[in-house]
């Protein structure tokens, strides 16, 4: 568990030693204590200052504000109870719409007596406030219709230390809540005037000139991912008297380490720039704190967690041509760039070696074709693109990236048997041509496939073009090749898995019907491998294809999944029935001479990049309703990338994907954990023993739910590190 860092407010907000205790006895580092590279001041940077929402704000204790964004963290109801913000007599507040809601919060203080402040609008006589803490009933009180404060006690034990259950009930609709501040033991004094500010962030004068900074609270806490050798920059500013400020990092399960802990007196705002090197690729909990002083009278100015400066390629000439292949139903750990398999992929190895860039942890926007697919094809997420299952359609509004290359003038083809994902987007794509080859007589293997895409490259006769393909391997039915499928089982093979088993008998295996033996699970599983050793057979067809062309140096290709495949790894076969790895860890290679030369990034990434990456790499203006966002930067960066969290969604089910947890609410809404650099396969779910990064999903949970249909990452940032583009959007 983390050490808590209490304050208790006294008066205008002067805070003594002795109201908190110190953090554990580590000896505070110098913050010259490691020498300092040259920062990327204008390369990748986490924005401390526009991430504001994920900020967890306290005074005397933790509030929960409910007119901004950060309110956010602490409501992760599939159904959002919470309605618009109404401002009365000069405050805000979130409207209740239903009758009751639950709010889930961290707590790092010890288990002791607290008491539970609620300020709100009944919005009308006759409600009743009821609230329950973990279950247990906490108070009730009658509302007025006009602003309050309820002051409810809270007996010993009932707040526990990591994750708590707030439920609140009215009774009727309509109450307005301003916040909700939780503080250790009996109220302090002068705790009910002002209330606090709904976020952390205002404009404060500093040296003549307004700027927005943090400010106003004594403690400012943050789960984050610390990137590859960052660095903490932030200006701190006393405006007024003196105050002694600390920030503080602290590991999972480890105390916090000081890194500044300084009394600084009013004047001009001085530098910080602190190594976080030492915490490379942890989650950590993050503190900015005012442990003496006026918390309002200290500013923390562009607090930035930066990256050393390191080279950066020049951007690529524009690609003449592009070609997309989606394997369907093709598992990561297949391939070599992702795992020691034992598939022969002797061509896409090649490839990536001399040419290729591997993203090894790519999230799948579902674990099914129909939205996987669309998103593939419009950079944007099952909830803006309106495919949210198997059965939907595609809201008319929504990007496709072959209508935006065909606005540019560049001719488009699909190929592939896909059609039970691709048909339902034709209303919104432009396609210069469209081809089933399988329907149309011409065989569902990929070898067809590969055929079709360089005779539509053909007919350009040197103009620009794309083409869509989808492989139907290494989707069931599983085909057997002969002379390939031998390298994986060699026989015999059993009639009761044949050599196609299809969707019919993978539910036997799983309903109980098919009984399976060793030598079964062989004969399915080598029928499977043997189907991506056959589809890198296609591969290298495909290359030679191009090389023999003249077009291998200016087609680039992406070659990707729409979602994986299961084998009983979690209770169940083929895919659509969960969110785990093996579904939603997909392979996203990009192969384009000149540009990849076989690196591999480990940064997390989506199945919406892909679009605006294609559209950057053509040379092709972005369209602003794709929510995904280039990765054409990162690959020329020669150096790490920020961490990301990306999402997958299917039906009421989600995951969010960090580059080493995976966080999953199933359709039911229970929650599970997963370390997957120490359980790749999710076997141990570690939700109960890591709060810490149950707190850090459930924050990005919140900001998710509340946002997804219209989250633009190119502008907003990703979920775990906002941009500007965020808070404006959402009137922060």
């Amino acid at each position: 568990m983390i050490v808590a860092l209490l304050f208790a407010c006294r008066g205008k907000g002067a805070h003594s030693a002795e109201s908190r205790p110190a953090p554990a006895a580590v000896p505070p580092r110098s913050e010259t204590a490691a020498p300092e590279p040259a920062l990327d001041e204008t390369g990748p940077s986490l924005d401390l200052l526009a991430s504001r929402a994920l900020w967890h704000i306290h005074r005397a204790g933790l509030v929960i504000p409910f007119a901004s964004e950060g309110f956010r963290k602490y409501s992760q109801e599939y159904t959002n109870p919470w309605r618009g913000i109404a401002t009365i007599e000069d405050r805000a507040g979130r409207t209740l719409g239903t009758t009751s809601a639950t709010l889930r919060f961290p707590w790092d203080g010890e288990p002791g007596a607290a008491t539970v402040v609620v300020r709100l609008h009944g919005g009308s006589a006759g409600k009743k406030l009821s609230v329950r803490l973990n279950g247990r009933p906490v108070g009730n009180a009658k509302l007025e219709s006009g602003w309050q404060q309820t002051t409810l006690a809270l007996p010993a034990q009932v707040l526990v230390k990591g994750e708590n259950t707030l439920a609140l009930g009215t009774g009727k609709k309509g109450a307005i809540f301003h916040s909700i501040e939780i503080t250790p033991g009996e109220v302090p004094p002068g705790l009910g005037e002002p209330w606090p500010a709904d976020s952390p962030v205002a404009k404060v004068q500093a040296a003549g000139q307004e700027r927005e900074a943090l400010t106003g609270f004594a403690r400012l806490r943050m789960p984050v991912e610390i990137p590859q050798d960052g660095w903490l920059v932030v200006d701190t500013t006393v405006l007024a008297g003196t105050a002694r400020v600390q920030i503080s990092v602290a590991p999972e399960g480890q105390p916090p380490r000081l890194l500044l802990d300084e009394k600084q007196a009013a004047g001009a705002p001085r530098p910080r720039r602190l190594s976080l090197a030492e915490f490379s690729g942890k989650l950590v909990a993050l503190e900015l704190s005012v442990r003496e002083g006026n918390p309002s009278d200290v500013a923390w100015f562009s607090p930035r967690i930066l990256l050393p400066k390191v080279a950066v390629r020049p951007r690529p000439e524009p690609a003449k041509n592009f070609i997309m292949l989606v394997a369907d139903a093709l598992r990561a750990d297949k391939l070599p760039m992702y795992a020691d398999s034992r598939v022969r992929a002797p061509n896409i190895a090649k490839a990536a070696a001399a040419a290729g860039v591997a993203f090894t942890s790519t999230q799948a926007a579902s674990p099914s074709s129909p939205p996987s697919h669309a998103s593939i094809q419009s950079g944007c997420m099952p909830r803006s693109h309106g495919i949210l299952g198997d059965k939907s359609k595609v809201n008319p509004g929504a990007p496709m990236v072959s209508a935006i290359l065909a606005k540019a003038g560049i001719a488009t083809d699909f190929v592939g048997d896909a059609s039970f994902a691709m048909n339902r987007l034709q209303p919104v794509s432009t396609w210069t041509e469209f081809h089933q080859p399988n329907k149309e007589g011409k065989g569902g293997d990929c070898a067809a496939v590969v055929k079709q895409i360089l005779a539509f490259a053909d007919k350009q006769a040197g103009k620009r073009f794309f083409v869509s393909a989808v492989a139907f391997e290494a989707h069931t039915p599983y085909i057997y090749h002969q002379g390939t499928t031998e390298h994986y089982y060699d026989g015999p093979f059993d009639d009761a898995i044949g050599k196609h088993p299809d969707g019919v008998i993978l539910t036997a295996i799983v309903g109980g019907r098919l009984k399976m033996t060793p030598e079964r699970w062989g004969q399915l599983k080598g029928l499977y491998d043997g189907e991506v050793e056959h589809l890198d057979e296609c591969f290298g067809a495909l290359g030679e294809g191009l090389a023999s062309r003249g077009l291998a140096s200016n087609t680039p290709l992406f070659l990707l999944a729409d979602h994986g495949e299961g084998f009983l790894e979690h209770g169940s076969m083929g895919h659509a029935y969960g969110q785990y790895a093996e579904l939603t860890n997909v392979p996203l290679v990009l192969f384009a001479p000149g540009l990849g030369h076989g690196q591999k990034i480990p940064t997390v990434v989506s199945h919406t990049d892909v679009v605006p990456t294609i559209l950057d790499l053509m040379g092709v203006p972005p369209d602003a309703r794709v929510q995904g966002e280039s990765l054409l930067p990162m690959i020329l960066r020669e150096g790490p990338w920020l961490p990301r969290v990306e999402p997958s969604e299917y039906g009421r089910s989600y995951s969010l994907r960090a580059r080493s947890l995976h966080y999953i609410v199933d359709y039911g809404g229970k929650e599970s954990l997963f370390d997957t650099a120490a359980d790749p396969a999710e076997k141990s779910e570690i939700k109960d023993k890591r709060p810490l990064a149950l707190r850090y999903f459930r924050d990005l949970a919140g900001i998710y739910l509340a946002h997804r249909a219209k989250w633009h990452t190119a502008t907003w940032g990703t979920l775990n590190n906002h941009r500007a583009g965020f808070a404006a959007a959402t009137g922060e």
